[in-house]
This record gives C-alpha cells, sequence and structure tokens, in this order.
C-alpha cells in the first residue's frame, strides 16, 4: 500500500469534533515504532533482522538469569524462564507470520502490533497469575524492539510527530489514562475498545477532546508519524488524508467553531422554556484547569464534581487541609451559584481506590461507590470535613454516589454528624445549612425515593449507571453495549419515580448532554441538568426553544410506551421540530 493512499476505518463516535494532525500509536508499554512499507524484496531481510534481535535478546534474558540466580538464588532466577517461554511463543510467531505477508510492514511494527493485542487480552482474562504475567510479556517487546538496530522502538523524541500536537491512537484508554491527556497536545484519540458510555468517552466529552472508539484492528493496522484525520461527529479516522480531504475537514471545523461561537453569546441566558419552565443548568466538571469554563460556558454552578480525579490522581490521598484549600477555591469561583462535591466515587471501570490482591469477579456490584467510603471512615471523615469546611465559603452541598438503601444513608448522616461535632470543637466554620444528596443509580434507591426523599435534600439520577444495572447491560462490555439504551422503558419508569418522590432532582448523566432526549428529561419533570461545559450552549439552546407542556404531553405518552426505540423517537421528533438546527 501507497503511504499516500487514503485509508478510512470506521468507529464509534463518542466526543464531537474534528482533529487534524500527525498520528502517535502508544498502546500502553513503550511507544510503538515508526510503521513503514516494505518490498517483496525485503521480507527475508526484515525476517532476518528479527531473528537476529531474538537471539540477541535470549543472551540477554539468560545472562540475566545467570546473573540473579548468582545474587539471589534460582528461585528469583525463576522469573526469566517465563520471559524465554514467551520470546519464541508458538502462537506469537504464527500470527506474526500471517499478518507480515498480509501487512508488508517493517517487522517491529508489525511485532509490537501482535504482542500488544496479546497483552490486552492477557489483561483481561480471569486468572490472576495469567493476569500479573503482562509486565512480563511488556519487558520482552522492549528488548526485542531495541535489539531491532538501526531501526529502533520510536520515542516522543524520534517519532514524526516530535513535541507538536497530534492525533492519538491507542488499544484503549483507562479512565485515569485519559484524565492525563492534555487538551493542547492531545488533539483527539482514537481506540480500538471501548464504548460510548464508558468513562473514557464522558471525560473526553468533559475535556473537549475529539474522540473515536471501536475501530477494528486499529492498532494493527495504524501507521505512526502519517497524517491522520479524526471526526468526532461520525466516527471515521482517515489515514494518508488527500488535499481535498483535509480541506473539507478544515472548512467543517471552521463551520462548526463558528456556529457554537454564536451559541456561546447565549451564555447570560436563563435556561427557561418558551412557556416559563425554569431549569437550572449545571456543569460536571472533574479537573481544576475546567474551573475558567465554568464562568464562560454560564452555568449555574456545579452539579457535579467528581472529586475522584482529584484524590486519586496525584499516587496518594490529599489530606483534609489541601483538600480543603481545593474544595474551598472552587466554591469561591462559582460564587453566588452552589458546587455540588461528589465523594469519592470509585471502582468498577473508574479509578481504582487501591490495588486489591484478588482481582474482583465482578467489580460492578462490589467494592465501588459508597461502600469504599463506608468501609475506609477516617479517610471518608477527612473529605467530609473538607466539603463542609470549604461551605463557609460559599455555597456547597455534598452528594453521595452508589446508595442502594436507607442503610447507607444513615450511617453517612452518622458520620456527617461525627465531622459537625470535630469542626466545632476545632472552632472551624461550616454551613450548619449544607444541602446533602445522593445519586439514584442503583435500582433499588430508586424503587425506595420516596423513602429516602424524608432523609436527604435532594436527588442526582447517574443515567449511565441507573441503565446499566437495570436492564442487566455492563456498557464497557463490547458484546452487549449495543443493547444498553437509557430509553428502556424500565429506565424512564423509574426516573419518573424518583423525581415523583417531591425533592429536587437532577440529571447528571451522559443522557442530560443528548440534545434528542432532553425533550423527555424536561418532561419527566427533572429541576436540573448537569452537564460537561462544553455541551452547556447546546443544551441550554434546547431548553429554551422548548414548550414544557408540549414535552409533558409527550412523556406521557413515552410512558406507556413498550420500548425503548418508540421513547426514543418520540423525544427525538419533539427535538428536531422545536430546534432542528442543532442537528445539522
Amino acid at each position: 500500500m501507497s503511504e499516500s493512499y487514503e485509508r478510512r476505518m470506521k468507529g464509534m463516535p463518542v466526543s464531537p469534533g474534528i482533529a487534524m494532525g500527525c498520528l502517535r500509536v502508544e498502546a500502553r508499554g513503550c511507544p510503538a515504532p515508526v510503521t513503514r512499507n516494505i518490498l517483496p524484496t525485503e521480507t527475508e531481510s526484515e525476517w532476518a533482522r528479527f531473528e537476529s534481535a531474538l537471539a540477541r535478546t535470549e543472551e540477554e534474558l539468560y545472562a540475566l538469569k545467570e546473573r540473579v540466580e548468582h545474587l539471589s538464588g534460582a528461585t528469583e532466577a525463576a522469573i526469566f524462564d517465563a520471559h524465554l517461554l514467551f520470546l519464541r511463543d508458538r502462537l506469537i510467531m504464527k500470527r506474526l507470520r500471517k499478518e507480515f505477508a498480509e501487512r508488508m510492514h517493517n517487522i517491529e511494527a508489525v511485532y509490537y502490533a501482535v504482542v500488544q493485542n496479546f497483552m490486552e487480552v492477557m489483561r483481561h482474562v480471569d486468572d490472576p497469575y495469567l493476569r500479573s504475567r503482562v509486565a512480563d510479556v511488556e519487558d520482552v517487546l522492549q528488548r526485542v524492539l531495541k535489539n531491532m538496530a538501526p531501526a529502533v522502538a520510536a520515542t516522543p523524541q524520534n517519532t514524526p510527530c516530535g513535541c507538536e500536537p497530534y492525533v492519538l491512537a491507542a488499544y484503549d484508554l483507562a479512565p485515569s489514562d485519559t484524565a492525563d491527556l492534555d487538551p493542547r497536545t492531545v488533539l483527539g484519540f482514537v481506540t480500538e475498545a471501548g464504548s460510548a458510555v464508558s468513562h473514557t468517552a464522558i471525560l473526553a466529552r468533559s475535556l473537549g477532546i475529539p474522540a473515536v472508539v471501536g475501530v477494528p484492528r486499529l492498532v494493527m493496522d495504524a501507521r505512526v508519524g502519517c497524517r491522520a484525520v479524526l471526526d468526532g461527529y461520525n466516527g471515521v479516522l482517515i489515514l494518508n488524508p488527500t488535499a481535498e480531504t483535509e480541506a473539507h475537514y478544515r472548512a467543517l471545523q471552521v463551520e462548526k467553531e463558528k456556529s457554537y461561537r454564536a451559541l456561546t453569546e447565549l451564555r447570560d441566558l436563563p435556561a427557561i422554556t418558551t412557556d416559563g419552565h425554569r431549569i437550572r443548568l449545571a456543569a460536571n466538571v472533574e479537573f481544576a484547569h475546567e474551573y475558567d469554563a465554568i464562568q464562560r460556558s454560564g452555568a449555574e454552578g456545579v452539579g457535579l464534581y467528581r472529586t475522584e480525579f482529584f484524590l486519586l490522581g496525584g499516587g496518594s490521598m490529599p489530606d483534609e487541609d489541601t483538600q480543603y484549600e481545593h474544595y474551598r477555591r472552587l466554591v469561591e469561583e462559582c460564587a453566588p451559584h452552589e458546587v455540588i462535591f461528589r465523594t469519592l466515587d470509585a471502582g468498577g471501570d473508574k479509578l481504582p481506590f487501591e490495588v486489591l490482591e484478588e482481582k474482583e469477579d465482578n467489580p460492578f456490584l462490589g467494592w465501588r461507590g459508597i461502600r469504599v467510603s463506608l468501609s475506609r471512615p477516617e479517610v471518608f471523615k477527612e473529605q467530609l470535613r473538607a466539603v463542609l469546611r470549604a461551605s463557609a465559603h460559599g455555597k456547597a452541598a455534598v452528594m453521595f454516589p452508589m446508595v442502594s438503601g436507607i442503610t447507607e444513608v444513615l450511617q453517612i448522616k452518622d458520620l456527617l454528624a461525627e465531622c459537625r461535632t470535630e469542626l466545632r470543637e476545632r472552632g472551624q466554620a461550616f454551613d450548619e445549612h449544607l444541602r446533602v444528596g445522593i445519586m439514584i443509580e442503583v435500582p433499588s434507591a430508586a424503587m425506595m425515593s420516596d423513602v429516602l426523599a424524608r432523609h436527604v435534600d435532594f436527588f442526582s439520577i447517574g443515567t449511565n449507571d441507573l441503565t446499566q444495572y437495570t436492564i442487566a447491560v455492563d456498557r464497557v462490555n463490547f458484546r452487549v453495549s449495543g443493547m444498553f439504551r437509557p430509553t428502556h422503558p424500565g429506565v424512564i419508569r423509574m426516573m419518573k419515580q424518583t423525581i415523583s418522590a417531591g425533592i429536587p432532582t437532577a440529571i447528571c448523566g451522559e443522557m442530560g448532554a443528548d440534545i434528542s432526549l432532553i425533550p423527555l428529561l424536561v418532561g419527566l419533570g427533572a429541576s436540573e441538568l448537569s452537564v460537561g461545559t462544553h455541551l452547556l450552549p447546546l443544551v441550554r439552546y434546547a431548553i429554551r426553544h422548548l414548550n414544557y407542556d408540549a414535552c409533558r404531553a409527550m412523556t406521557e405518552k413515552a410512558l406507556q410506551a413498550e420500548d425503548s426505540y418508540t421513547i426514543r423517537a418520540l423525544s427525538q421528533d419533539l427535538a428536531r421540530a422545536s430546534y432542528a438546527e442543532l442537528f445539522d
């Protein structure tokens, strides 16, 4: 295949936008080698170079084994037996020969892709021993690539991308990987795995980074250093785009940015329907660098501050004073509006609180959310005291994730009472009337919402988890992710039951950012929508062009519908009739 041959790879759009630049492949571990085409006459010399690298690596591993055995004994040295076995693994060699013959790329690029795919399989097996061996495989990979002189593995310094902004390609990105991305250098990202409702996708939307997931054979076929266009609207990665293609996307980018700027000029207008129904429009926030965007977007405060990225992103848990200073800054910057702090939400597909000795068989039903905090009361109380202290500097509220019933609520309130007593004894100020809320993410909480409403001040519906748990669909499992439907009648009825409990109820899940579903959420009676800052202009425009009575009438029909498609169609029809221009 010629280097100038334009190729389109289709995936699933998860974060809108256009990114154009050099492609960098970083499928975990060492960066990918530069990919280049080879001629049929080069295949023998390429394979010979690979065999030579294997031989040198083998010599290194035997030498290391001998040295460790001499220093520490045979038991410690046995680890290198596994390295040596993998080095010439029969299945890897068979796959490598097949891919090398088909792709006609330099051997190290093909080897890298084959081993990376193998490692991803190992990362997802149930056997903890096999999962623990991924680091050994990665070590062998790095040694082989290093020994393939003169063509060595690319680094950020010698890759064609250099230090310029680039489009990132990877097999997958964990939420922690995504949180570390710098929008100034990463123009967009594309992955082979992933789903539209994973936390990686949610973070991409929060960061405003164009993203596409679920591109088959991405790591195998992506070429390091080639020009790329990433279309986050339609879910397309274009490798080696022609001049005409780049011109088309450059014009589209300008057009979209112009339309978005026009929407941002409405930021000082209230989110109020055409017949006078007011809805609070707040921001979901993860990172400190988003603080400025809260004011620019016209958000009425923060409806969801995901504290886990601050708590778990620095390697060690910050102490109470550090948390207090961080929270205080956000409260002061959002004045006179309220900031709702969600306490630590770890586990499942989110950031891990701590490394577990044994992998949980089903982490989504395991140690996550409020369960983590209640099992670590002293750590939990530090966060509660920090939030309480910050509340003395403006309007603040606290909210708790993944509550399943009244017992957890009562435990939380007892700990809050202890924290208030401790702060009074210290002489430290806090808001005695701090609002307390819970996330409705579990069906049991939705079914008990009338009872729970007697003990808290507000609800916030996390539509992603509520959908996942209601219809038993793992949203990050590609085999069933197509069944993940937030408009499932069971989910919509639970949302209605929750909102009908009689206390203020916000929507902070991804449904709130879907402009085709805003009529449904308004009609259900949500008092607040909380979305990513860059989506606020679109949601505000949508609300201001809706009629509340029409939304309620449509929702009554939706609540009688028998399937998710009918519900989505009802809402989308009203959305298109009210603000068709947002769908262009």
